[in-house]
């Protein structure tokens, strides 16, 4: 049985409550992220960011530099603890219409999050080559 704690990243990129929805959407964008952990000094988790909170923002004519991450994130997201069969994480996944589960401790404290592309390298293999051509310039 895969764990959650068998494939989650424990790198963990999060953002304060204060954080500004700008500096959130700047970190998803250029950390490639789907969404953020919002957490507090304790790194118990209190909320999740996503690329659709910053583009409802956007939607909304808000000022993104104003607003906090603990205006626009999801408060008390779904969370699973990293024993959760990934069999469950994916039923959350799918059933939820979401994009990344959060994984904390019996303290709410972070220690990992499972995103779609966690599962999917953990279960698919590459089969794909990448072909280059070098141009001479002659």
């Amino acid at each position: 049985m895969t764990k959650a704690s068998d494939i989650m990243p424990r790198n963990i990129v999060a953002a304060r409550a204060n954080t500004t929805a700008r500096e959130v959407g700047t970190k998803l964008l250029i950390g490639n992220f789907n969404g953020l952990p919002v957490v507090d000094n304790n790194i118990k988790l209190i909320g999740l960011v996503t690329a659709v909170d910053i583009f409802q923002a956007i939607r909304q004519g808000k000022n993104l530099d104003s607003l906090r991450a603990i205006d626009i994130m999801t408060q008390n997201p779904v969370t699973v603890n990293e024993d959760t069969d990934i069999n469950a994480v994916i039923d959350i996944i799918l059933q939820r219409h979401i994009i990344l589960v959060p994984v904390v401790d019996n303290k709410q404290k972070l220690i990992g999050l499972v995103g779609r592309p966690d599962i999917l390298k953990q279960n698919l293999n590459e089969k794909f080559v990448t072909i280059t051509e070098k141009i001479s310039l002659r």
